[in-house]
This record gives structure tokens, C-alpha cells and sequence, in this order.
């Protein structure tokens, strides 16, 4: 009995820490993630509030508070003194803007050919 007990304390223990460490080695997830006002009412600093993905962080210098608003927002507030940019957003390249060659041209300019001698393979620039 008194074992049974130990290892019932002992599996509530681990099972705390798991719930404890689990949200921490996850990734955000957007639909999970808090709102700013939210987060900082929990404790966490404003410069430590976190996003969503392709949102930018900015602290308002008139109270401190944090805002996550879009890039093109965050150059607007900042160019008017509304608040400092923490954390600019990570976006994603789209394949719009993403460089790709223009022509034939330049993509075999950057090819390198590869010739067989005697079974030895060899690398030329051409």
C-alpha cells in the first residue's frame, strides 16, 4: 500500500512536468497563441510578447504596451512616434518575389559541367 502510494505521487509529479514543459518545446501555434494584452496580463514582459507569424512587435511609448500589428502597419506607427518595433516579422519569401533567372543566359552561368574520364569524375566551370 505504502508503495502504491509513492508511485502514484511520483507519476503525478512527472505528469505536472510534462504539462509544465510540453507548451515550451512545441512550436506556436497560431489559434493557441494569445493576445498581446493577454500575454502581458500573465506576466510576460512586452518585449517578450509573441506573435503571429508575418506580424510585426511593437511596444507603444506612451504606456509601454505591446501590439502586434502587420509590416506595413509597424512603418506607419513608427514613422509617427507611436511606438518602438521589437521584433520585426519572419515572413515567408512567396515564389512573386523570390529570384529566379530571367533568361537561358543567365541560368548556364551559373551551371557547372560535369565530365566522366576513366571513371573519375571531374568539375569544369564552362
Amino acid at each position: 500500500m505504502l508503495m502504491n502510494v509513492a508511485f502514484c505521487k511520483y507519476i503525478v509529479l512527472i505528469s505536472i512536468i510534462g504539462l509544465i514543459l510540453a507548451p515550451s518545446l512545441s512550436g506556436v501555434n497560431a489559434a493557441e497563441l494569445l493576445s498581446p494584452h493577454k500575454q502581458m496580463a500573465s506576466g510576460i514582459d512586452a518585449k517578450n510578447v509573441k506573435c503571429k507569424s508575418s506580424f510585426v512587435l511593437m511596444v507603444r511609448s506612451t504606456n509601454g504596451f505591446a501590439a502586434c500589428v502587420k509590416p506595413s502597419t509597424s512603418e506607419k506607427l513608427s514613422n509617427t512616434g507611436w511606438g518602438t518595433i521589437v521584433k520585426t516579422a519572419m515572413e515567408e519569401p512567396n515564389e512573386e518575389t523570390s529570384e529566379q533567372p530571367e533568361s537561358a543566359e543567365e541560368t548556364q552561368g551559373n551551371a557547372i559541367e560535369v565530365k566522366i574520364k576513366d571513371g573519375v569524375g571531374t568539375t569544369e566551370n564552362p
